[in-house]
Formats: C-alpha cells, sequence, structure tokens
C-alpha cells in the first residue's frame, strides 16, 4: 500500500517473474501434450506461447497448430540452409512443410 502511495512499484526489478510470465512458459512446455490452446482466446497470448515453445517439436504437432511465421522463420533457419520462401508462397511455414516433405 505504501509502495502505491509513493507511486513506486512493490518489485523495482525483473529478478522475480510474474504469474503471467510462469504460467505462458509452463504452457509452452506443455505445448505437446495440448497443442491445440483450446482454452486460449487472446491472439497476443498465444503469439506470447509460442514464442517460448521449443522449436524440436514434432510436425506433425505444430503443423496444424502454429500459424505464426515467426516460428517457421527461425525453424527454416535453425534446420534448414539457404531456404527461399519465395520459391513456397512467400511463406516460411510452406517452406518448411514442403522441404520437409
Amino acid at each position: 500500500m505504501k509502495a502505491k502511495q509513493a507511486n513506486k512499484t512493490a518489485f523495482p526489478s525483473d529478478e522475480i517473474e510474474s504469474l503471467v510470465e510462469i504460467a505462458y512458459k509452463q504452457v509452452a512446455r506443455n505445448f505437446k501434450m495440448f497443442p491445440e490452446l483450446k482454452g486460449v482466446t487472446d491472439p497476443a497470448i498465444t503469439k506470447q506461447i509460442i514464442k517460448l515453445t521449443e522449436r524440436n517439436l514434432p510436425i506433425t504437432t505444430t503443423a496444424r497448430n502454429i500459424e505464426y511465421e515467426f516460428y517457421w522463420e527461425e525453424k527454416c533457419k535453425k534446420e534448414l540452409k539457404n531456404i527461399k520462401p519465395e520459391l513456397h508462397g512467400c511463406s516460411y511455414k510452406q517452406a518448411y512443410i514442403e522441404t520437409h516433405v
């Protein structure tokens, strides 16, 4: 209460994670078991979870459930050499899946 009155934050450093950050990490760790993210309706939250999701998950799990290009771009750069998304509909996801298949 005194911190609010003095216009200061109760936790001035970022050393302690917020409950939201802990929840994002936990959902990302369990993405393989629950890839649909059925209860998540906010796209911003989904994006944060996908940012924390492992890049080595099976394509059968990720292809159906991850639409974010940043995920596929990182995956392409990590696993594939000299991939050109413009040859695959300008999509890293499409490039990855076509190259993988």
